[in-house]
């Protein structure tokens, strides 16, 4: 208790909740407060019926795991869970940069078509007898 490099024993639970298809941790420290005085110890038995207090207090770290697929094995075997909603990053990825690649081509492809339709339409304008007049 006096020595020097001992530290406060704290007591901590793990709180593991699922929901939105993710596994949310979260890290608490239980903190028990009792009144410092005999009135302040009154007052919290009569409205709680207890002389202390308990509460929890989030200390972390704290994370969420999005599950893809969960095994019978450690490391493999039978699937026990297939998320379906998951998309590889890899996946988003290419479709990102595909989407890209159609861009850039409709752009071309329109290019292409006005400067065949400018190309057509100097082909077909009719020559003006009155252009070199004020030459």
């Amino acid at each position: 208790r006096g020595h020097p490099k001992s530290k406060p024993f704290v007591d901590r639970v793990m709180g593991f909740y699922y929901g939105d298809g993710k596994i949310w941790v979260r890290n608490y420290q239980i903190l028990e407060q009792t009144a410092t005085t005999a009135k302040e110890a009154a007052v919290q038995k009569k409205l709680t019926g207890q002389a202390h207090s308990t509460s929890l207090i989030e200390i972390g770290p704290r994370f969420v795991l999005d599950p893809i697929r969960i095994f019978r094995g450690s490391f493999g075997g039978q699937t026990l869970f297939v998320n379906e909603d998951f998309v590889n990053p890899n996946v988003a990825r290419s479709q990102e940069k595909k989407e890209k690649g159609d861009r850039y081509v409709r752009r071309k492809g329109a290019e292409r078509k006005r400067k065949v339709r400018e190309r057509e339409i100097k082909e077909n304008v009719p020559v003006d007898p009155l252009a070199d007049v004020f030459q």
